[in-house]
């Protein structure tokens, strides 16, 4: 009975959150009388075995759930699950690719505003990449479900071993009441220690603040509206972890913690789309050295915006792949 849990939620996998509990119970319903029917016809209780050769002719679970979905008309049902998991599989990696080939220009870019319309462009010339890598793999796969049709139901496509099925899955665990005091006490200490930065630097920088002192150097206002943004982003956290006292379920809290990651792209943007970090104090100051210092920090505050992005990205594919139902992905 354990596979046969397994076995359903494995298909409940690709199954859409509207219609997956009926689904799984009528499959239950259905696969337990057929193992009933073989027990009392082998008048004995079934093996593992024997029930993992009944989910094996039943079908793979992607399959299986394929056929409560709406009829594919380029690609079947029993090659549209493969489909599907391909173009999730391949998106965030074409994204990737494509950013890594454009990093150089992102880095290289002579002027803030030059960096921000070569980011934008990106993200622009993105949409056709997508569509060209998803055309490729829709025309694989339609050649494919022209090929199942020609030599009928191959082998292949049923070739797995139900004893291989993931362990069952336990529903995640809400955080305690004592635990979200603890993560609130914990970002009130970093609060905390955030206001304490502008008299005391060497909390940032560490041997870094003698370093400047000695270059006869010092922040550049740009550092002013970053250390404000900070605040004001820490402030919108401090508020919604104070509603997560609440006790019960909190369907807001996922919502608000991808906004509150939104704005925390701000602050890092600020400092890629700036040139000058450090200016001179006094008329001692090395002004090639400084030079070099802010060319140095633009490049790694644009390196750390695009990947900023990038992990910006990929949580809201995870976040909203959730909310959408499998079958409206179908076409």
């Amino acid at each position: 009975m354990n596979l046969l849990e397994r076995y359903l939620q494995a298909v409940g996998q690709y199954l859409a959150p509207g219609t997956r509990d009926d689904v799984l119970a009528e499959l239950r319903v259905n696969l337990q009388a057929e193992m009933d029917a073989r027990a009392e016809e082998k008048q004995g209780p079934l093996t593992e075995s024997e029930i993992a050769a009944i989910l094996k002719a039943h079908g793979r679970p992607m399959v299986v759930a394929a056929r409560y979905m709406p009829q594919q008309y380029l690609i079947g049902p029993e090659v549209f699950p493969f489909y599907l998991l391909t173009l999730r599989r391949t998106a965030p990696l074409v994204v990737l690719v494509y950013f890594v080939a454009h990093l150089a220009i992102f880095i290289f870019s002579p002027t803030p505003g030059a960096f921000a319309a070569s980011l934008l462009k990106s993200f622009l010339q993105l949409v056709p990449v997508l569509l060209i890598s998803w055309t490729a793999i829709t025309l694989t796969f339609a050649m494919l479900e022209y090929a199942h049709k020609q030599h009928g139901q191959g082998a292949c496509w049923n070739d797995w071993d139900p004893a291989k099925l993931s362990p069952l899955a336990h529903p995640p665990k809400e955080k305690s009441h004592a635990s979200r005091v603890a993560d609130l006490v914990v970002h009130c200490l970093w609060i905390l220690y955030v206001f304490a930065i502008p008299r005391h630097p060497y909390l940032v920088l560490g041997p870094g603040a003698l370093f400047l002192t000695k270059l006869s150097a010092g922040f550049a206002p740009v550092w002013r509206v970053f250390y404000i943004s900070i605040i004001v982003l820490l402030l919108a956290q401090l508020v919604i972890k104070l509603m997560a006292l609440a006790r019960g379920k909190h369907r807001w809290e996922a919502p608000l913690d991808m906004v509150t990651k939104i704005l925390g792209v701000v602050p890092t943007a600020l400092l890629a789309l700036t040139k000058v970090y450090f200016v001179p104090t006094s008329p001692a100051a090395n002004l090639h050295t400084l030079a070099q210092i802010n060319d140095w920090m633009n490049a790694g505050f644009r390196i750390v915006l695009v990947i900023v992005v990038l992990n910006l990205l990929w949580e809201f594919w995870q976040y909203f792949r959730r909310l959408v139902p499998t079958e409206r992905l179908a076409f």
